[in-house]
Protein backbone atom coordinates (compact mmCIF):
# COMPACT_ATOMS: atom_id res chain seq x y z
CA UNK A 1 0.00 0.00 0.00
CA UNK A 2 2.59 2.56 0.63
CA UNK A 3 4.67 1.58 -2.49
CA UNK A 4 1.19 2.35 -4.49
CA UNK A 5 0.71 5.66 -2.59
CA UNK A 6 4.39 6.43 -1.88
CA UNK A 7 6.83 4.89 -3.99
CA UNK A 8 8.21 3.77 -0.51
CA UNK A 9 9.50 0.07 -0.86
CA UNK A 10 9.90 -1.28 2.84
CA UNK A 11 12.06 -3.62 4.09
CA UNK A 12 10.66 -6.80 5.15
CA UNK A 13 12.08 -7.17 9.25
CA UNK A 14 14.54 -9.55 9.83
CA UNK A 15 13.52 -12.25 12.62
CA UNK A 16 17.17 -12.58 13.36
CA UNK A 17 19.85 -10.20 15.10
CA UNK A 18 22.80 -9.92 12.77
CA UNK A 19 26.17 -8.23 13.98
CA UNK A 20 27.20 -4.49 12.49
CA UNK A 21 30.80 -6.05 12.05
CA UNK A 22 32.14 -8.17 9.95
CA UNK A 23 32.44 -12.00 11.35
CA UNK A 24 36.76 -11.51 10.78
CA UNK A 25 36.38 -9.32 14.34
CA UNK A 26 35.14 -12.74 16.45
CA UNK A 27 37.80 -14.81 15.86
CA UNK A 28 40.96 -13.77 18.04
CA UNK A 29 40.77 -14.84 21.60
CA UNK A 30 41.11 -12.42 24.57
CA UNK A 31 44.28 -11.46 26.47
CA UNK A 32 45.19 -14.24 29.08
CA UNK A 33 43.54 -13.01 32.21
CA UNK A 34 41.25 -10.52 30.62
CA UNK A 35 38.12 -10.53 32.47
CA UNK A 36 34.95 -8.58 31.04
CA UNK A 37 34.78 -5.39 32.42
CA UNK A 38 31.40 -3.84 34.04
CA UNK A 39 30.83 -1.43 31.56
CA UNK A 40 29.46 1.73 32.30
CA UNK A 41 26.58 2.25 29.64
CA UNK A 42 25.67 4.89 27.82
CA UNK A 43 22.01 5.54 26.44
CA UNK A 44 22.28 8.47 24.47
CA UNK A 45 19.44 10.25 27.13
CA UNK A 46 21.81 11.43 29.51
CA UNK A 47 24.06 14.39 29.67
CA UNK A 48 27.53 12.43 28.72
CA UNK A 49 29.07 13.17 25.61
CA UNK A 50 29.98 10.75 23.48
CA UNK A 51 33.80 11.31 23.41
CA UNK A 52 33.74 10.89 27.19
CA UNK A 53 31.52 7.41 26.74
CA UNK A 54 34.35 6.42 24.08
CA UNK A 55 37.38 7.49 26.37
CA UNK A 56 35.50 5.46 29.35
CA UNK A 57 35.21 3.04 27.29
CA UNK A 58 38.90 2.58 26.05
CA UNK A 59 39.93 2.87 29.42
CA UNK A 60 37.91 0.40 30.86
CA UNK A 61 38.95 -2.09 28.38
CA UNK A 62 42.29 -2.11 29.76
CA UNK A 63 45.24 -3.61 27.80
CA UNK A 64 42.43 -5.15 25.58
CA UNK A 65 41.68 -2.11 24.13
CA UNK A 66 45.07 -2.06 22.25
CA UNK A 67 43.39 -4.31 19.46
CA UNK A 68 40.70 -2.18 17.31
CA UNK A 69 38.72 -5.70 17.40
CA UNK A 70 38.02 -6.00 20.73
CA UNK A 71 36.93 -2.55 20.87
CA UNK A 72 34.66 -3.50 17.66
CA UNK A 73 32.87 -6.69 19.34
CA UNK A 74 32.60 -5.80 22.88
CA UNK A 75 31.46 -1.95 22.23
CA UNK A 76 28.01 -3.16 21.90
CA UNK A 77 27.99 -4.24 25.89
CA UNK A 78 28.59 -0.59 26.34
CA UNK A 79 25.04 0.52 25.28
CA UNK A 80 21.50 0.84 26.82
CA UNK A 81 18.18 1.71 25.65
CA UNK A 82 18.03 4.11 22.71
CA UNK A 83 21.69 3.66 22.06
CA UNK A 84 21.78 0.00 21.96
CA UNK A 85 18.84 0.08 19.89
CA UNK A 86 20.57 2.09 17.38
CA UNK A 87 23.48 -0.03 17.22
CA UNK A 88 21.33 -3.15 16.82
CA UNK A 89 20.14 -1.41 13.97
CA UNK A 90 22.94 -0.91 12.05
CA UNK A 91 23.34 -2.92 8.76
CA UNK A 92 25.11 -5.75 9.28
CA UNK A 93 28.92 -6.03 7.81
CA UNK A 94 28.90 -2.22 7.67
CA UNK A 95 31.13 -1.79 10.44
CA UNK A 96 35.02 -2.69 9.03
CA UNK A 97 37.28 -1.17 11.70
CA UNK A 98 37.12 0.45 15.06
CA UNK A 99 37.14 3.99 13.52
CA UNK A 100 34.31 3.00 11.69
CA UNK A 101 32.60 2.62 14.54
CA UNK A 102 33.39 5.47 16.73
CA UNK A 103 32.89 7.73 13.70
CA UNK A 104 28.75 6.36 13.19
CA UNK A 105 28.13 6.74 16.93
CA UNK A 106 30.06 9.93 17.27
CA UNK A 107 27.67 10.96 13.78
CA UNK A 108 24.55 9.56 15.09
CA UNK A 109 24.79 10.67 19.27
CA UNK A 110 27.31 13.82 19.11
CA UNK A 111 25.44 16.66 19.95
CA UNK A 112 28.00 19.59 20.77
CA UNK A 113 25.84 21.17 23.20
CA UNK A 114 28.61 19.40 26.06
CA UNK A 115 31.50 20.44 24.80
CA UNK A 116 32.91 23.84 25.58
CA UNK A 117 36.15 26.12 24.40
CA UNK A 118 38.30 28.18 25.97
CA UNK A 119 35.58 31.36 26.23
CA UNK A 120 33.69 29.32 28.20
CA UNK A 121 36.62 28.69 30.71
CA UNK A 122 37.43 32.30 30.62
CA UNK A 123 33.77 33.53 31.80
CA UNK A 124 33.74 31.31 34.86
CA UNK A 125 33.64 33.55 37.68
CA UNK A 126 33.45 33.16 41.69
CA UNK A 127 29.95 33.86 43.17
CA UNK A 128 29.28 36.49 45.55
CA UNK A 129 28.71 33.43 48.48
CA UNK A 130 30.69 30.66 46.46
CA UNK A 131 34.19 29.50 48.09
CA UNK A 132 37.23 29.07 46.91
CA UNK A 133 36.64 24.97 47.09
CA UNK A 134 33.09 25.47 44.97
CA UNK A 135 34.52 27.75 42.61
CA UNK A 136 37.27 25.60 41.90
CA UNK A 137 35.36 22.69 41.16
CA UNK A 138 32.64 24.85 38.89
CA UNK A 139 36.08 25.67 37.04
CA UNK A 140 37.70 21.59 37.07
CA UNK A 141 34.13 20.79 35.44
CA UNK A 142 33.59 23.20 32.92
CA UNK A 143 37.80 22.44 32.30
CA UNK A 144 36.87 18.55 31.55
CA UNK A 145 34.66 19.71 29.03
CA UNK A 146 36.97 21.56 27.07
CA UNK A 147 38.09 18.37 25.29
CA UNK A 148 39.81 19.92 22.61
CA UNK A 149 41.92 22.76 24.45
CA UNK A 150 45.26 22.16 25.19
CA UNK A 151 47.00 24.71 27.82
CA UNK A 152 49.39 24.27 30.81
CA UNK A 153 48.94 24.31 34.22
CA UNK A 154 49.82 27.66 34.86
CA UNK A 155 48.05 29.14 32.09
CA UNK A 156 45.23 26.96 33.82
CA UNK A 157 45.88 28.58 37.25
CA UNK A 158 45.94 32.22 35.61
CA UNK A 159 42.52 31.98 34.03
CA UNK A 160 41.37 30.29 37.17
CA UNK A 161 42.65 33.33 39.25
CA UNK A 162 41.19 36.15 36.76
CA UNK A 163 38.29 34.22 37.13
CA UNK A 164 38.14 34.94 41.68
CA UNK A 165 36.65 37.56 43.75
CA UNK A 166 37.96 40.77 43.33
CA UNK A 167 39.19 40.85 47.28
CA UNK A 168 41.36 37.29 46.78
CA UNK A 169 42.82 38.61 44.08
CA UNK A 170 43.75 41.66 45.80
CA UNK A 171 45.44 39.74 48.46
CA UNK A 172 47.15 37.14 46.22
CA UNK A 173 48.60 39.52 43.67
CA UNK A 174 52.18 38.87 42.07
CA UNK A 175 51.94 35.36 43.42
CA UNK A 176 52.60 33.16 39.90
CA UNK A 177 50.76 30.16 40.65
CA UNK A 178 52.21 27.06 38.97
CA UNK A 179 48.89 24.96 39.20
CA UNK A 180 45.32 24.93 40.16
CA UNK A 181 46.05 22.69 43.57
CA UNK A 182 48.91 25.54 44.08
CA UNK A 183 46.38 28.50 43.60
CA UNK A 184 43.58 26.30 45.71
CA UNK A 185 45.69 26.20 48.64
CA UNK A 186 46.59 29.82 48.64
CA UNK A 187 43.34 31.03 47.92
CA UNK A 188 41.52 29.02 50.59
CA UNK A 189 43.94 30.53 52.72
CA UNK A 190 43.27 33.70 52.23
CA UNK A 191 39.65 32.93 52.16
CA UNK A 192 40.02 31.24 56.12
CA UNK A 193 41.89 34.53 57.34
CA UNK A 194 39.65 36.69 55.41
CA UNK A 195 36.51 35.01 57.51
CA UNK A 196 38.59 35.24 60.83
CA UNK A 197 38.67 39.11 61.06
Amino acid sequence: MLQAKLGITMAQPSSSYRKPYNSRFDIPAYPHGFRMPKFVKFSGEDNRSTREHVSQFVAQLGEAADNDVFRVCLFSLSLTGTAFAWYAALPPNSINSWADMEQRFHEHFFTGDYELGLADLASVRQGRDESVVEYLKRFRDTRNRCFRLTICDSELAGLAFRGMRSFLKEKLEGVQFLSLAQLHQRASACESRSKEV
